[in-house]
């Protein structure tokens, strides 16, 4: 009885670690357009308020909203077994981010996305496709400080 009891508890724990490795706790900036953004904890983002904008940045990116088109931002737990896969529901707008590409979903058709250097050069345009995933990839550029501006928002880019 007791082995057994042992084992049922074992089961339930590896179940509930199992479980809790798939909660994925997240910012989520609501926009007044209806658009709404992601940007998971464990990416560790900081939200400041700078010069009129709300300002997220985390290890890797930094993305600036005018506070006229913030509705709120709020923060939320919700699993999500494999964030590049997970359905975007309309007026979500997710990016991803490696080395030298990011990765936007929910894009409304035909939004244009400008990459700038710091300096204001600008070293590529991207429009959005219905329903597809839009890549901007900046192998071909050198490493350092990038601005992508999708619309209403402005994400700073680091690639290493």
């Amino acid at each position: 009885m007791k082995t057994r009891t042992i084992t049922l508890m074992l089961l339930l724990l590896s179940t509930l670690t199992s479980w809790a490795d798939n909660e994925t706790q997240r910012l989520v900036v609501w926009q007044k357009g209806g658009q709404k953004v992601y940007f998971n904890l464990t990416e560790e983002p900081e939200t400041t308020f700078e010069g009129g904008n709300l300002v997220i940045r985390t290890s890797r990116t930094t993305v600036s909203y005018p506070l006229t088109n913030v509705l709120r931002y709020t923060y939320e737990g919700g699993t999500i077994t494999d964030v590049g896969e997970a359905k975007v529901h309309p007026g979500e707008m997710r990016f991803l981010q490696n080395d030298d590409t990011m990765a936007f979903d929910g894009l409304p058709e035909g939004m244009r996305l400008d990459v700038y250097t710091l300096d204001g050069l600008k070293v590529k345009t991207v429009q959005a496709q219905s329903g597809q995933r839009t890549v901007i990839s900046l192998a071909d550029q050198p490493a350092g400080t990038y601005i992508v501006k999708a619309g209403d928002a402005t994400f700073k880019f680091l690639k290493r």
